[in-house]
């Protein structure tokens, strides 16, 4: 944890690192990371960062996280030197958090909460965690995801909608359903993400499902029953290829 007497901090203009006083040399490969993977993520939501950004170094092995209102994001300080895929990836994510809340009025909205079910903003975001991997890489995360189905029954809507409140495993598998839903988005409508994050920023009263429908022409009603058609066709292959003893 960051403790206030064992804290330094610089500012580098629309970013401010706070990290552990022994660890400036760390702090600086941090910071040389996310300058890197911002652009990045910029592009994924065809949106520009305005305003300030802080960056909150901890000196434990837990990732961290994102609070996406305050502009902050928390992350690990292990894993930047080595400037692995991993590390880029996982803070992408948390910076895709900070951005989609940013870009897509999220601040004056003021409709019912939350704007978006867990499983929509997961389907947005969830790609960024290997956006610096090689597509085999990526293809073989989502075969894993796909796996994790094998034995297990889909979860309920309601339990998608809010994944804080779940177990452990379910709320693992909840992300695997989220991550799996986007494909199937991506397949049948591949701009979705822009789409969806510019109708929100234009009608910032909207809701997240409401924007999706209005974004892709087709009702939530319509989508359900494609993710649940994908997922039985991505089981059945799944099956078939371990049945051939892969």
């Amino acid at each position: 944890m960051l403790k206030a007497d064992q804290v330094a901090e610089f500012d580098d203009g629309d970013v401010v690192v706070r990290y552990p006083v022994t660890r400036h040399d760390d702090a600086r490969a941090a910071l040389e990371v996310l300058r890197a993977v911002w652009p990045v993520v910029e592009r994924y939501l065809d949106a520009s960062w305005q305003g300030r950004l802080r960056l909150d170094l901890l000196d434990e092995a837990r990732m961290g996280g994102a609070n996406a209102a305050a502009g902050i994001v928390r992350h690990a300080l292990r894993g930047f030197e080595a400037r692995s895929p991993a590390t880029a990836g996982v803070l992408s994510y948390q910076l895709g958090h900070v951005l989609w809340y940013a870009a897509t009025a999220e601040a004056i909205y003021r409709g019912p909460t939350p704007r978006c079910p867990d499983w929509l903003q997961g389907a947005v975001l969830l790609p960024l965690t290997h956006v610096w991997s090689p597509r085999e890489a990526w293809l073989d995360h989502v075969a894993a995801h796909v796996r994790r189905f094998a034995r297990s029954a889909p979860l309920a809507e309601v339990a998608l909608d809010d994944h804080a409140v779940l177990r452990p495993r379910d709320r693992a598998l909840a992300t695997s359903q989220s991550l799996l839903r986007g494909q199937s988005l991506l397949q049948r409508h591949p701009t979705w993400v822009v789409d969806l994050r510019r109708h929100l920023e234009a009608q910032p009263q909207a809701t997240g499902l409401a924007g999706l429908e209005a974004v892709t022409g087709h009702e939530g009603a319509w989508w359900r029953e494609r993710f649940d058609d994908d997922l039985r066709a991505w089981r059945a292959a799944d099956d078939e290829w371990r049945g051939r003893g892969a």
